[in-house]
């Protein structure tokens, strides 16, 4: 897909957000930003890229309902999925997990933090 071997698609209605990933991740992986739940999905299901970062309350489609999408497509129910929330409810993180998501980053986000997960879930 890109120049680099690791490719990740990161969904969040915010430019802002999508600009700050961009700016951390870059550097190491290929990003493919959508900020409209339903763009997403159409690429997703023409490929499956090595990791999916997911907002969770977003216009149109919720992160929940993308993540139940790609876990029913044989090609990319394997694919780790990170949502990323501004919501920090305990109850949030236990659906989001018992959803199938691998695992959680709060907003703001701590660019460290979400790049260790990132490259533990590629490992």
């Amino acid at each position: 897909m890109g120049s680099f071997g690791r490719n990740i698609v990161a969904v969040d209605d915010s430019a802002l957000i999508l600009k700050m990933l961009d700016k951390v991740l870059a550097k190491k992986y290929n990003l493919y930003s959508f900020i409209d739940g339903k763009r997403a999905l159409e690429f997703l299901r023409k490929k499956a890229p090595d990791l999916v970062i997911l907002d969770i309350d977003m216009p149109g489609i919720s992160g929940f309902d993308i993540l139940k999408l790609i876990r029913e497509e044989n090609h990319l129910k394997t694919v780790p999925v990170i949502f990323l929330t501004s919501n920090n409810d305990k109850n949030h993180v236990v659906k989001a997990m018992e959803s199938g998501a691998n695992d959680y980053v709060i907003k703001p986000i701590d660019e460290y933090v979400l790049i260790k997960k990132i490259d533990k879930l590629l490992s």
